[in-house]
């Protein structure tokens, strides 16, 4: 599983981030990808600058986004924000996940000033130049096939800031209830650290704060801030393109419990799809027997610590339930990865699961491949094969081809 082990020792911005990536140097993503997604969002209006800068005693690399909107951002709301990533190059992954932090930053803003998120202005964050880091660095994610992110907690700088709601503590109130939950590293010198764009990103991008294990870097970049305080750490952000040594991997998740007497059956399978939908990594129904006789369900679900808000919003909003509880758990998870291949026309995803290396590397068998069931059904019904059928002749086509 490729992993990005990202170190926001010196702070984070947006740009910090996809600057950072743009330096690991890899050809899958590089500064013209980046030109073209942005002559997408505003064609003919933006400039990007790619360069190199000394924070401290280190070098990294620094992007200057620059539209007509960043001197003035006018005012947007969340809908105006989606409405500008309905775009061809985007996929409806990447899309996705862009919804999914412009909506943090909504809530986050939303709970702060005690108003509808749909109505948040979102002032200097509603910016082309601040969507293009959002959208560049899921993009970039994407290209390199990232399937997991880590990160040490972000430094948050200290003081005061200025900001278009006036003057405001150090982290600004959006940034701690983005994070909230999420572990932060106070300090740093006076000014801003940790922006809300970049909090925004490691809420919903990181699968692990505080990563332990061994992990093997094979590119490391270095993101370097606008700013270069002269207090605390140099100003930049490190990121590395990891994969973990091949041995047992064992991942915090977080396991969820409920339980109701009073939900019906319908109302049970509406909350375990939405609990899914939210981020849940798995989500099911125990019977059991409750107070005064009566027969009830433990609605359970595991999910990650970032997810953890987004599941309980799920269970308040659909059950009755005053109430649930939370226990930490780990998981030892076998990694994954996907090959695809053509038959009679048809495309079909394989699913390999590669088994943790406990006293040598498991081989691979057939116990560990997997066609997707999506990608069999029309194979299957255009041959007039049963479904067993059209799996076995993927399999057959799969082994004569490695």
């Amino acid at each position: 599983m490729t992993t990005l082990f990202v170190e926001a020792f010196g702070g984070l911005a947006g740009d910090m981030f996809l600057a950072a990536l743009l330096d690991l140097g890899d050809e899958r993503f590089g500064i013209e990808d980046l030109r073209r997604l942005a002559e997408a969002l505003v064609p003919g209006e933006c400039e990007l600058e790619l360069t190199r800068a000394k924070r401290g005693a280190f070098e990294g690399t620094h992007l200057m986004v620059r539209t007509v909107e960043s001197e003035d951002p006018p005012h947007r709301h969340l809908s105006d924000l989606c409405a500008l990533l309905q775009l061809p190059e985007l996929s409806e992954v990447v899309r996705s996940r862009c919804k999914k932090v412009l909506e943090a930053i909504a809530m986050a803003e939303g709970r702060v000033h005690g108003i509808d998120p749909a109505q948040v202005h979102f002032h200097e964050v509603g910016a082309v130049d601040t969507l293009i880091d959002v959208c560049g660095v899921l993009l970039a994610l994407e290209a390199l096939g990232i399937e997991r992110v880590v990160a040490t907690a972000p430094l948050t700088g200290e003081g005061t800031v200025r900001c278009a709601h006036g003057e405001m503590p150090v982290p600004v109130p959006a940034v701690t209830e983005l994070m909230r939950g999420l572990p932060l590293r106070y300090g740093g010198g006076p000014g801003e650290r940790l922006t809300p764009t970049a909090a925004a990103l490691l809420s919903v991008l990181v699968d692990e704060f505080e990563p332990r294990g061994v992990m093997n870097a094979r590119a490391i970049g270095l993101g370097a801030g606008t700013r270069d305080p002269q207090e605390g750490p140099p100003n930049l952000v490190r990121v590395q393109l990891c994969e973990p040594a091949a041995k047992a991997r064992y991942q915090e998740a977080w396991l969820l419990d409920v339980h109701l007497d009073d939900a019906t059956g319908e109302e049970l399978g509406w909350c375990l799809r939405a609990l899914r939908e939210a981020g849940a990594l798995d989500a099911w129904c125990t019977p059991l027997q409750m107070k005064k006789d009566r027969p009830g369900v433990q609605l359970s679900a595991l999910c990650r610590h970032v997810d953890r808000p987004a599941l309980e919003a799920v269970i308040f909003e659909r059950t009755p339930s005053l109430g649930l509880r939370w226990t930490r758990v780990e998981r030892a998870e076998c990694e994954r990865s996907f090959e695809r291949l053509e038959l009679k026309g048809h495309e079909i995803r394989i699913k390999l699961r590669i088994r943790p290396d406990y006293s040598g590397r498991s081989p691979l068998g057939d116990q560990d491949v997997s066609p997707e069931y999506d990608d069999l059904v029309p194979l299957a019904e255009s041959q007039g094969w049963s479904l067993r059928e059209a799996e076995r002749r993927v399999l057959e086509l799969w082994r004569s081809s490695r």
